[in-house]
Formats: C-alpha cells, structure tokens, sequence
C-alpha cells in the first residue's frame, strides 16, 4: 500500500497518521534503546518529547539523536527513519524548512518574525552606507547585490500562498533606504522574476539561485559594475555546453535529516546539468589573485552556488576574486577580506558584497562600531 502524499493529509487523514507517527515513532524508540542496551548504554525516556507536534516540528527526533551515541552502528539510520517518518506521516521538515506546494521547500529563516526587525534592518543600512563612504575614500566603490529570498520569488509555492504581511515590504523598502544614502544598489529581484517567466531560478529543494538564477542575477550585477566602472581591464571568459543532468539533493533536504535516506522516503531533489566558466584570452596584467585583480566578490553561498562567480566573470569581462564563504553570516566574509593583509596592500576598484534578504532583520551580531574594527569608518 503506497503512503499517500503529505501534502494532502488533512482533517480525519490526519488522525490516522498522527496515529502512525506514535507507532512509528515507538519503533525507533525501541530500536534505540535496544541498540544502546546492546551496546552497554543506557536512554533517558523523561528526556525524548512525545507528542505530535514535537515530533513534526523535529524536537523528538533531536532529543534521540543527543541521546543516541555515535558508537552505535545504527545511530545515523535510526535518526535519519524518524526524520523519513515525520516528513511521511505527518508532513513535517523540523525547525529550519518549511513544506510549500507542489515539492517546494523553504528556509524558516525567510519567513521567520523578528520583534525589532526594522532597527535591525536600519542598523544593516546605517552599515552598508558607512561602508561605502570608508571605501570610497580609499578608491574603492561599493556594489550591494541584494539576493531576494526564494520566498518572496516564489510566494505562491508556499503553504499559505503568499508572503507573511511583516516581509511584503522588505526588499523593496531595503533598496529605497540604501539609495537614498547614496549606496550603489543592485535590485536583483526584477531580473530574478523576468527570467522565472520562463524558467525556474531558485532550486525547489535548496536555498539558493539555480543556474537560471545565478545567470540573470550575475549580469544584473555586471551591468551595474561596468557603468561604473568602464575602465576595468578586460579579461574573456566563456561557459562550456553543459554536461549530463545529474541529481542534486539541496540543502534543505539536508536540514530535514533527509540526506542519507532512499529518494523515495524524501522530497524530489532538483535536477542539473553542471557548468564551468573558463578564461579564454590572456590575462591583462599580473596573475589572478594579485594586485591586477580589479573586482571582488564577498558575501555567502549565494556567491558559490548556479556558478554565480564564473557568471559574473563572463558577463562583466573581467576578473572577479572570489571572497565569499559557505555559511557566512552577513559579515562574516566581508570582515574577513577587509581585515587581510591582501586588501591593505592591493585595494580592488570595486568591492561587490552580496547580501541575502533574509539577513536583514535578523538580530544583530557585532555591527556595532564594525566599520571601526575593519578600517573602513568614513
């Protein structure tokens, strides 16, 4: 008998599979505690959360997996069928993906409710616009590339079917706060939604831009940058033909625990044809990452994910270091690069820091006196 789809488990359904779910969720209770008893250990049953709102929302299967040690053989199986048995049963991904339509996921953090989220957001302006004023007055200009989140592209594939009313306004009041501090501002979201007329641009199982995505995002980018900057050495770049279509499992499967488990028991992973992004023409001075280097990219995995950079490179026709980091926060990698001795010596004419929306009204973490502590004050 086949499961039916999670997404349409409603009303007298639900019940059914709440009951499965407590069947299910004693089984590997069971298991574990068997292979821990086996093992000489002991489980701590007052510890491990029973109800179905714990167990769809993650909260059981966290306490088993801190209880489950990593010398059981069957730890990571036993973690990974309470995690397959959630998103089955009862249509839950944990605390940090949310289920949309049709195979959709989504970051919590896109949609997530911050108290103080528009002094947040401010103290994130009043940043960037010191930043650029620091920069400026040593020869390098800002470039703000504000990433939409996959939320605010695709608000209809969300469970509800539109945004939350306290995220409508967010990018947009964004870019109007930053241009009228006079921070060059790429608005990255017209491109996004043109091209996702005709194609999908965010993966349906992963944060971030998708190869479409990163294409139109990356030439959004390179068009600002050269009508800035029309003196940029030239450097070609070309994008070999694709190869074959391979599965890619996104990180949002990954944060459900769903990595290790049989693609049946988890959400469709997205499919793509990789690319590569190669130097065609002879460098114009110096070797790549020295002084010639003319352009750097800081900001998150958006900036390493649908081969943004090799995208930006081609399309601005020129060289880009690449300064961003997986998992950067939204300071992390500018800090970082800023601090380095690689900038003090050899200042790039142009900074592009790429920013995703979601970061904006989250709480702050260190941007009080940042342009201070990195030497960028104005």
């Amino acid at each position: 008998m086949s499961l039916p789809d999670p997404t349409s488990v409603t009303g007298p359904a639900l019940s059914v599979h709440s009951a499965l779910a407590a069947l299910a969720l004693i089984g590997v209770t069971l298991a574990g505690a068997a292979q821990m008893t086996a093992a000489g250990l002991q489980i701590d049953m007052s510890k491990i959360p029973y109800s179905v709102s714990d167990f769809r929302e993650g909260r059981t299967t966290g306490a088993l997996e801190k209880q489950l040690d990593a010398r059981l053989p069957s730890r990571d199986a036993l973690i990974s069928a309470a995690n397959a048995l959630r998103y089955l049963l009862l249509h839950g991904a944990g605390d940090q993906v949310r289920l949309g339509r049709a195979g959709w996921l989504f970051l919590t953090d896109e949609l997530r409710f911050h108290e103080a989220a528009q002094s947040q957001r401010a103290a994130r302006v009043e940043l960037l616009a010191r930043a650029a004023q620091g920069l400026q007055r040593d020869g390098v200009q800002l470039v703000v590339a504000l990433a939409p989140d996959k939320a605010r592209l695709y608000a209809d594939r969300l469970a509800e079917g539109r945004l939350p009313d306290y995220t409508r306004d967010r990018y947009q009041d964004t870019l109007a706060a930053l241009r009228a501090r006079g921070v060059n501002v790429v608005d990255l979201l017209q491109p996004l939604a043109l091209a996702a007329a005709g194609a999908e641009v965010y993966y349906r199982s992963d944060t971030h831009w998708n190869t479409v995505g990163a294409r139109s995002a990356a030439a959004a980018v390179a068009e600002a940058v050269r009508r800035m900057r029309p003196d940029l050495p030239r450097t070609d770049f070309v994008t070999d033909p694709p190869g074959a279509l391979q599965e890619r499992p996104g990180d949002l499967i990954r944060l459900m625990g769903l990595a290790n488990v049989p693609a049946s028991l988890r959400p469709r992973a997205d499919r793509e044809a990789p690319l590569q992004t190669r130097q065609t023409s002879a460098d114009s001075g110096g070797l790549f990452g020295d002084a010639s280097v003319p352009v750097v990219l800081t900001g998150t995995s958006y900036s390493l994910r649908g081969n943004f950079h090799g995208f930006l490179q081609q399309a601005l026709g020129a060289k880009v270091l690449n300064a961003a980091q997986d998992g950067s926060g939204f300071l992390q990698s500018a800090t970082q690069y800023l601090k380095d001795e690689a900038y003090r010596s050899s200042k790039p004419k142009v900074l592009i820091w790429e920013v995703p929306e979601r970061f904006l009204d989250a709480p702050l973490a260190g941007e009080a006196g940042w342009a201070r502590e990195v030497g960028v004050a104005p």
